[in-house]
């Protein structure tokens, strides 16, 4: 399994009562929905795109906000779309 390490920015917010980690580390898979969630498509809509279930799907989300110190969706979307911003430059 390979993993993807990926740095949050320090500008970016912690959530209340927690702490935002800075570096994470994703599994391949993980890193595929990661990337994804920056069109701020459904679970439904990811599983399509990915050839994944919705269950498979809802279980990386829930990974990948939990590894990011347990932030929102929407946190989640806004730094995927960071890191896609960091790829393509």
């Amino acid at each position: 399994m390979r993993v993807v390490s990926f740095s949050v920015p320090a500008w970016f917010p912690p959530r209340t009562g927690g702490e935002v980690r800075r570096e994470v580390q994703l599994t391949e898979q993980e890193s595929a929905v990661f990337l994804c969630l920056a069109t701020g498509a459904s679970n439904a809509e990811l599983a399509g795109e990915l050839q994944l279930s919705v269950s498979t799907v809802k279980f990386h989300v829930h990974n990948i906000r939990a590894k990011l110190g347990g932030i929102s969706r929407l946190q989640a979307c806004l730094l995927a779309a960071l890191a896609r911003e960091g790829v393509r430059t």
